[in-house]
This record gives structure tokens, sequence and C-alpha cells, in this order.
């Protein structure tokens, strides 16, 4: 909080390569006292890192929470379902007017299922092999948290995976200008 602070109804993506702790910092929040419920989306996980997260990570607040996944066995059509539905689910609880804590883990992969539908669609590729439409779908998912007219709100953590250590890859650089706020995590 003192580095960093998180307002309800506040977008905030955790940028980071693979294996610099990303998830670890994620179950941190997902343990956060301040919300009525969390909500967490898990999207192309390995099945074993899916049960720690839920098992170890997540703690005594399992019971406030709910869980969406789709582990990367799952076809890219469940893994672009995932978020959406956690994100269906976020708002059911926010229009209920709860404070509501939205994360998922990880956003990069849900922009992956987003780019195989599309091209097995026969949507042609138009930057690193990402058709145009997971341009546009990223911000209309990342958008719909915030807050509600009735008091509640979404607070969005969205795991974003940055592929090779390149903050100026297409996926980040969308979302980095969708979000409010920033956290990158260095390798060093």
């Amino acid at each position: 909080d003192t580095f960093t602070p998180l307002c309800h109804g506040q977008r905030v993506g955790i940028f980071a390569g693979s294996g610099v702790g990303k998830s670890s910092l994620l179950a941190m929040f997902a343990r956060a006292k301040g919300f009525d419920v969390a909500v967490i989306a898990l999207v192309g996980e390995r099945g074993r890192e899916v049960r720690e997260f839920i098992e170890d990570g997540l703690g005594a607040t399992r019971e406030k929470s709910v869980c969406v996944v789709a582990t990367g066995d799952d076809s890219a059509l469940m893994r672009r379902l995932a978020p959406r539905t956690a994100m269906a689910v976020a708002e059911h609880f926010r229009d209920d007017g709860m404070s509501v804590l939205l994360i998922i883990d990880s956003i990069t992969r849900y922009a992956h299922a987003c780019r195989e539908v599309a091209i097995a669609a026969g949507e042609a590729p138009v930057a690193r092999g990402y058709a145009p439409s997971v341009f546009s779908e990223l911000p209309l998912l990342l958008e719909r948290a915030g807050p509600g007219t009735n008091g509640g709100s979404i607070t969005g953590v969205f795991a974003v995976l940055v592929d090779g250590d390149d903050h100026n890859e297409p996926v980040a650089d969308c979302i980095r200008g969708t979000l409010d706020g920033h956290i990158v995590l260095d390798r060093r």
C-alpha cells in the first residue's frame, strides 16, 4: 500500500516475464482483507499450479473467493471464455453493492486464446501474429472493471506475461494503454 496504493475500482496490470513472481504477488492480493469477495480467473496455467494457487495461495480467503479456471490443455474457446465468465461473476457481485477484487492470471494467455480463435476463423494476423480482433477484445474485457452505480466496485488486477521480456510487444502495449496503473516486475 505504501509504494503502490490500489483504489477500489482501479484497473492495474502486473507486467513481467515468466518466472518473475506475478502469481506470488497475485496470491498476496487475493488474501487482501479490503474486499467482500475475490473472483479469480486462472487462464492457461498448469493443473498443478492451479491447485497450488487455490490450496496454498488463497489460504483462508478461499471461503470468500470464486475461481474460474481454464488450464493450458483446455481448448482456445475455453481459455477465451474463462476471463469473460469471471468478469460476469464479478459484475454480479458489484451490482449487489459489493467490493470485488478481480484477478486474471494471465490476460496475455487470454489474448493468445483470442488469437487462436481469430486465426481459425480466417482472420489475417497484423501484429506479430495477432489478428485485429484481439486488440479490440482486450479493452472490451478490461474496461468492464471499475466502480458501479450503487456503491459496488470491481478492482481489477491483471497479470500481463511479457513475452520475451519485451515490454513493447503488442499485447503488453495494448493493455498498458487501457489500464489505470502498472506494476512492472524486473527479473533482477
